[in-house]
């Protein structure tokens, strides 16, 4: 797949204002000075997620939950439910796969926010049309999307 050759091996931490517990069998890297966290899995010819985090500490005393509303805004404005995720107490919404074709490879991607009180996340899930119906794939949309954005944190301070 044409994504795999773009993620490199992780040679740095991720920076001291976010972490995410990235489960056994996942592949990660960083991009952006740290700032994205792209995950594959054992088989990364499956799909990729990337997770961008965005600080927003500075608004957090005039607007406790800032990120949160954030994300709830712009699902609204794009028409889509929201979630509450497990593990963090934010709030995400995902919208629906588009099919585009990339290399000559079907693939299916997704995006979506997550709200934290004192930051966001964009993520976006790319996945190889081959492989939509791997249990690996399935799960991951069935509840692993849920499960991995809960794993998201924003550092203290």
């Amino acid at each position: 797949m044409a994504w795999t050759s773009q993620v490199q091996a992780a040679d740095r931490a991720v920076p001291a204002t976010w972490s995410m517990n990235v489960p056994n069998g996942y592949r990660q890297a960083f991009e952006d000075n740290g700032n994205t966290i792209v995950l594959t899995p054992a088989n990364p010819e499956q799909f990729m997620l990337r997770f961008t985090y965005h600080s927003l500490k500075a608004y957090v005393k005039e607007r406790p939950r800032v990120g949160r509303e954030f994300i709830e805004h712009l699902a609204r404005k794009r028409a889509l439910p929201t979630f509450p995720v497990d593990g963090n107490g934010g709030v995400a919404y995902l919208e629906p796969p588009v099919v585009s074709e990339q290399d000559g490879v079907r693939v299916h991607e997704s995006a979506g926010g997550l709200g934290l009180d004192d930051a966001y996340v964009t993520f976006t899930i790319a996945i190889d049309d081959a492989h939509r119906s791997d249990p690996v794939v399935q799960e991951l949309m069935r509840s692993g999307i849920r499960v991995l954005l809960g794993r998201i944190r924003s550092a203290p301070g």
